[in-house]
């Protein structure tokens, strides 16, 4: 088969489909890997076409924050502004800004399949415009029906211009789910229905060694700390939480991003490790307790190691995940403060229902299909 996989600009929404990317391949598939010019690199892997399409400045934040300025949202619950900006920003403005350049390309081409993320609505909308089949990936938490109503008025809104009267419906679509079933709350109605589990590979434990980061740290416990490469800038997220540990009986090593400044942090205790880039899988299986944004990538790794979690949600599906997180008993939940999260680590710590609950959903993903699995299950699905 000739195989489309497509992602917007942003290592964290193209990491978690390069394991069945690389599967396609190693399969003998013949691949092409689509994203934004900025991100290219995070996608090239040996035999993969990687192929830039759309505007150096995909993913800027500001077209949307100038369109609709903060008062916009003025008496908006959390969950109307997160699907005001999915259907205005991810699908009215970075999908619909890609839909002309990758259906060319999906026309040129030809692909028997195309397999987008939920944060890339443009190649779905590029796919059925062509007449190619989709499934759609998992880059973290699933989307209810009714978040992501408006997100579809306006891709038909999108899709008319290109010939395409109504946008198929989605019950019979493969969703690719890297997210532990452990997780799902109960009751709801998904925009993606059909799930195919497929284990988060980016995320499981793999053998190495520690990073040197953690050599001769003094105490019993230590803590990963971060926020991730999308946040790790914002002022005063990462100085809170390296604040609440350092008074704390717990080794801390805290990465920063490559672009974080370590002069933000100022003199550290000997217990306290400020790391600019640190690969998680060196470190997670040496960890206690990981303290973060409830990003998706952080979260899954944590889980998949039996790590438990303090998660302080910045944006986005973040408040879900650790909600998620939370009612599964793997974390707690806290404001981004010095105190909140250093009581809700102390709570943690002494707690070890909170590991059993990380070591129980480990557990469940390990135990998830593996990536050539499910592309098998596509290929005979689609053949």
């Amino acid at each position: 088969m000739r195989l489309l996989f497509s992602s917007g600009a942003g290592h964290s929404h193209i990491a978690p489909m390069l394991p069945l990317t690389a599967a396609a391949r190693d399969a003998g598939h013949e691949v092409a890997f689509v994203t934004g010019p900025s991100a290219v690199h995070h996608a090239e892997l040996p035999g993969v076409r990687t192929v830039a399409i759309g505007a150096e400045t995909e993913g800027s934040f500001a077209p949307y924050l100038e369109k609709f300025p903060p008062e916009t949202f003025d008496g908006f619950t959390r969950d109307e502004k997160l699907a005001h900006m999915l259907a205005h920003y991810m699908v009215g403005m970075g999908a619909a800004a890609r839909v002309a350049d990758l259906l060319g390309f999906v026309r040129e081409w030809r692909p028997d399949l195309v397999i987008t993320n939920l944060a890339e609505r443009a190649a779905m909308m590029a796919a059925v415009a062509a007449g190619v089949p989709y499934a759609m990936h998992a880059i973290g938490p699933p989307k209810s029906a009714a978040l992501m109503a408006d997100a579809w008025r306006v891709a038909g809104d999108v899709v008319r211009d290109f010939g395409v009267d109504e946008l198929p419906p989605r019950d019979d679509v493969p969703y690719l789910d890297i997210w532990p079933d452990a997780l799902y709350p109960d009751g709801v109605a998904w925009e993606y229905p059909t799930r195919w589990p497929l284990r988060p590979e980016a995320a499981v434990p793999v053998a190495g060694e520690p990073h040197p980061a953690l050599s001769g740290l003094p105490y019993e416990r230590t803590v990963y700390v971060t926020s991730g490469t999308t946040h790790n800038t914002r002022p005063g997220v990462l100085e809170a939480m390296v604040e609440a540990l350092r008074e704390e009986q717990v080794n801390v090593v805290a990465t920063i991003g490559r672009n974080g400044d370590r002069d933000r942090f100022g003199t550290q205790p000997a217990h306290v490790r400020i790391e600019h880039f640190v690969p998680q899988e060196r470190l997670l299986p040496h960890v206690d307790v990981v303290v973060c944004h409830a990003g998706a990538g952080t979260v899954l790794g944590a889980l998949a190691h039996g790590v438990p979690l303090v998660t302080t949600p910045l944006a986005t599906d973040q408040f879900d995940a650790a909600d998620q997180v939370e009612r599964a008993g793997a974390g707690v939940v806290a404001e981004a403060s010095t105190e909140a999260v250093r009581d809700a680590l102390r709570t943690v710590v002494a707690g070890p229902s909170f590991r059993d609950s990380a070591d129980a959903v480990a557990t469940r993903i390990a135990a998830m299909p593996v990536p050539h699995e499910v592309l098998k299950r596509l290929s005979a699905h689609f053949a």
